[in-house]
């Protein structure tokens, strides 16, 4: 199996900043497609202590899968609350 991902930040100040992540996995099997999946996101930093995180995330996992692996593409959009102490 071969796995890459790239990612990008970008700071815009003190309190904002975005990513970018982009991953393939290629499973060098005939029976299985390659999966692909992108994140992107926005990162707020409320306080030293507190931070949010606002995410989309997308898999595409192939079409032609057997059947017990999934197949078909997902997606998620997720709120993270982080807080350190």
């Amino acid at each position: 199996m071969k796995l890459w991902m790239v990612a990008a930040i970008q700071q815009w100040n003190d309190k904002w900043s975005t990513f970018l992540k982009y991953a393939q996995a290629d499973y060098d099997e005939n029976v299985l497609d390659d999966a692909k999946n992108y994140t992107i996101g926005v990162n707020y930093q409320y306080t030293p202590a507190v931070a949010f995180q606002l995410t989309y995330d997308h898999i595409d996992y192939g079409d032609n899968n057997p059947e017990g692996f999934y197949s078909g593409d997902n997606h998620v959009v997720k709120f993270r609350t982080t807080v350190n102490f």
